[in-house]
């Protein structure tokens, strides 16, 4: 050290407490007590005990112990005894540890939310849908970032995570403290698999319940909408018409809006009457979708693509492809202005799969499952060996639907409407 004085001596409490420089900028005291515990004294009055020893390699080391106006000579002792037990018995460098230790905790303090944010949000745009990314991204700046962003994920915890939820189930709804929980769910199941923290801390954390849909639209109601369709296609302006096709589409074939809205000529087979949606566009990911296209369906695509052999069916009117949002607003204000309150693009899917399971029509539960392409029912191993896709089974069944609707928009004025 340099501009130090070395001294030896025995230590007690009282030569500690007593201990100065001696005039030089720092002091060196060795306890002949405990070989290798030194006491630095600087001329500010500072004191600290260390531990001078040499590693099994040879190189001297000195790790810091403590401030002596905190740890008295007794710890002091025990924990430079401490150290060079280590030291010699099992090859620790307390120095390394230290810094390892620090090293740690500066990456832990690095490792936040917002920082894993990043690399979570890129692995999962490739694996979900536009639409839910864009709903999950919403939650994380809206929701998550404001109260968890800066939070090193190793320090999240469940009741702070809970305490969040419930003020934005009372704030804003239970849906968006639902959203919420499963980003935050799936952000720290990622920063598991990427060794950024060892547990997931919401896991545990359930739910609020959902108020599931129930609106299924009677036969009138049915009808109303697929005749303002028909006249909005009739007022013949461009990006109306395209949107009331789509609707016409979803209505025959009870795909989602999604998927609806995005057709393309590619998914198209003309002759086997068949729509594929491939496994990227459709909700579960797992595969291509098929399609059976009635006769009606096939009428409906015709007229969309009318001359063109390419692109997409339904465009919005700069010529793109029509968002499944304008499709949802061009569909909210039609039913609204007809007077079908309440009811949803997504609602037809419901409507149709009640009425063709009805005793009227007496399709199975299973074929309608598969053209909704919900998760098949029974056990995981089922659903492998069961490659089954049901396509006959669904083409009778869109086939049956089409004529149902037909019969339906057809019936006069006059005739009772009948329950599905």
């Amino acid at each position: 050290m340099a501009n130090s004085q070395a001294t030896r001596v025995r230590f007690a409490q009282t030569f500690v407490d007593a201990a100065d420089a001696g005039g030089q900028k720092r002091a060196r005291y060795w306890d002949t007590g405990v070989p290798g515990l030194v006491l630095n004294v600087t001329d500010k009055g500072a004191k600290t005990y260390a531990v001078i020893y040499r590693d099994l390699e040879g190189r001297q080391r000195e790790p810091r112990v403590g401030d002596a106006r905190i740890v008295t000579l007794k710890q002091a002792r025990t924990a430079a005894l401490d150290l060079l037990a280590g030291a010699q018995l099992h090859g620790r460098d307390p120095i390394a540890e230290r810094r390892a230790q620090k090293a740690a905790a500066e990456a832990r303090h690095e490792r936040t939310l917002e920082k894993l944010s990043g690399p979570y949000f890129v692995d999962a745009d490739l694996r979900k849908a536009p639409s839910r990314m864009k709903l999950e991204k919403i939650s994380y700046r809206k929701h998550i970032r404001p109260r968890f962003g800066d939070t090193p994920v190793t320090e999240l915890a469940a009741p702070p995570i809970a305490d969040a939820l419930a003020e934005v189930a009372d704030a804003v709804g239970f849906s968006a403290a639902n959203t919420m929980l499963e980003v935050i769910r799936q952000m720290l199941g990622f920063g598991v698999k990427r060794g950024w923290v060892e547990a997931n801390v919401a896991f545990g954390l359930k739910p609020y319940p959902k108020n599931s849909r129930e609106r299924v639209a009677s036969t009138a109601e049915l009808r109303k909408i697929w005749m303002a369709l028909e006249n909005t296609i009739a007022e013949g302006r461009a990006d109306a018409t395209s949107a009331a096709r789509a609707a016409q589409l979803a209505i025959l074939t009870l795909q989602r809006r999604g998927e609806v809205a995005g057709v393309h000529w590619s998914e198209i087979d003309w002759e086997a009457r068949l729509w594929t949606i491939p496994g990227p566009r459709t909700k579960n990911k797992k595969g291509p979708h098929a399609v059976p296209l009635s006769d009606a369906a096939i009428e409906v695509l015709r007229a969309a693509f009318a001359s063109r052999k390419e692109d997409f069916a339904f465009l919005n009117r700069e010529g793109d492809e029509l968002e499944a949002k304008v499709l949802t607003r061009f569909f909210a204000r039609l039913t609204d202005g007809i007077g079908v309150k309440s009811f949803t693009v997504h609602d037809l899917r419901r409507t149709g799969a009640t009425m063709l399971t009805s005793e009227h029509l007496g399709v199975m539960g299973e074929v309608i499952s598969r053209i909704l392409n919900h998760t098949p029912p029974g056990p995981a191993i089922t659903r492998v060996y069961n490659r089954n896709t049901y396509l006959p089974q669904k083409r009778t069944a869109l086939d049956l639907w089409a004529t149902e609707v037909k019969r339906i928009v057809e019936a006069a004025a006059r005739e009772p409407v009948k329950a599905a």
